[in-house]
């Protein structure tokens, strides 16, 4: 370890920085994507048992039942033995398997006080690593050791922070007042991490919930933001029509042709008229159909997604999307089946929160400017958390942490400043003291 000499307890962050950073670039050699995330999460849960935390994985933290788009079995069983060839310990490994991957660690300080959650994400990127000589990565020899799967977007450096700041609160367990709970989230790519854990209930005792995002629209090291605003709501679904298949030359008549209503459908999903009240998005990312030359195809299926500025925009897309979807197969004699696949929400931290947050980022050396307000402009699943807690008459706090990103986030060429690490974990400290009292 790197705590050495006069080594005190509140010094823990500074002193075991060297060591998250080393967490960081072992994380990062070996990422995996949404559900498949069997490495990071021994990694881990490894950690937070050696530390003293009381450590829940697979079923006891994931809803069976909200395990959205997870992958089959024969690319589970792959990742799974990937992440133990890579070193990770299968006593941690094995409450993941198929698909149960994320982490959730309890520890109780000495003294009493508020319950409160920190969140940080596991999940990779579907993308490969530039091997360049100017990356950072490929340069000092941790770039991913796993072809087609990279983090290129600082989930690596979110799961270090976590891990830096669980570090700390073990070290100082005497002072610390009230309760915390670690929260390493899977499938943040994809949104569909945050509805699982919600629902095996370990968010209903918070008092706060907090997290966070490195670089986004805050790109020097040393700044913060706290009013993080323009995130937009999503809905994502799987989309399948069912027809009737036939020869197309010899009795064209007795089919029933899905991929018309499909391609019928996506026409039109892009012609829904937008709202007058906010900006609103629809996106149709795949879509699949056929067998052959001389066969109506009798099943198509496509991928979508609708965002807006505000929930009810959103859900004004989705019903208009429902609409059009329905009415194709109407048009086609079809079935259809619009099944749930992601979603998100629009979350406002809480002005409490933020007030104290600007305060205490006022009084470490690390920070260089708070940044008065700044876009997400993307949607997070973050926000499901935030809103369930904030309904429970809690708070909740996602802040962004400023770092350049060398290309930009989910970019082959993706980097931060791995100082960013320690300067989020200090934040996080002092916030927590100023909470606690």
């Amino acid at each position: 370890m790197s705590a050495k000499g006069s080594y005190k307890p509140q010094d823990s962050i500074a002193a075991h920085y060297p060591d998250a950073v080393e967490w960081r670039r072992t994380l990062h050699k070996f990422p995996q994507p949404s559900w498949l995330e069997f490495f990071a999460t021994a990694f881990a849960a490894e950690k937070l048992t050696e530390w003293g935390y009381d450590v829940k994985q697979g079923r006891d933290v994931v809803a069976e039942d909200k395990l959205l788009l997870l992958p089959d079995a024969e690319k589970l069983q792959e990742e799974y033995d990937r992440a133990l060839k890579a070193g990770a310990n299968e006593k941690f490994l094995a409450p993941a398997k198929g698909g149960f991957t994320g982490v959730m660690a309890t520890l109780k300080g000495d003294q009493p006080g508020p319950v409160i959650g920190y969140r940080f994400d596991l999940d990779s990127n579907e993308v490969t690593e530039t091997q360049d000589g100017t990356h950072m990565p490929a340069r000092q020899g941790f770039v991913s050791q796993n072809p087609g799967y990279a983090h290129m977007c600082g989930h690596d450096i979110h799961t270090a922070t976590g891990l830096l700041l669980a570090k700390y609160f073990a070290d100082n367990r005497a002072a610390l007042k009230g309760t915390v709970k670690m929260i390493f989230q899977p499938n943040e790519e994809n949104l569909s991490g945050a509805s699982p854990m919600i629902e095996k209930g370990i968010l209903d005792d918070l008092d706060y919930i907090l997290g966070g995002h490195i670089g986004l629209s805050v790109k020097e090291t040393g700044h913060i933001c706290f009013n993080v605003h323009s995130f937009l709501a999503l809905s994502r679904f799987e989309v399948t029509f069912t027809g009737r298949p036939t020869h197309a030359a010899a009795s064209p008549e007795q089919g029933k042709n899905a991929m018309l209503g499909a391609c019928s459908a996506v026409s039109n999903l892009y012609a829904i008229a937008r709202h007058s009240q906010g900006a609103t998005r629809i996106n149709v990312g795949t879509l699949q159909a056929g067998t052959t030359w001389n066969v109506i195809p009798d099943r198509a299926y496509f991928r979508m997604e609708t965002r807006g500025v505000t929930n009810e925009l959103n859900e004004y897309m989705v019903e208009k999307a429902r609409d059009v979807i329905e009415g194709a197969a109407r048009m086609y004699d079809l079935t259809v089946e619009m099944k749930p696949a992601a979603m998100a929400v629009v979350a406002e931290s809480s002005p409490e929160l933020i007030a104290m947050a600007e305060r205490v980022a006022a009084t470490l050396p690390s920070v260089k400017k708070v940044v008065p307000s700044a876009p997400f402009n993307a949607s997070e699943d973050i926000t499901l958390m935030m809103e369930r807690v904030q309904q429970k008459g809690g708070q909740a706090l996602i802040t962004l942490f400023g770092t350049p990103t060398h290309g930009g986030h989910h970019s082959s060429s993706f980097d931060a400043d791995e100082a960013v690490i320690r300067n989020a974990a200090e934040f996080y400290a002092a916030l927590q003291k100023e909470i606690t009292g």
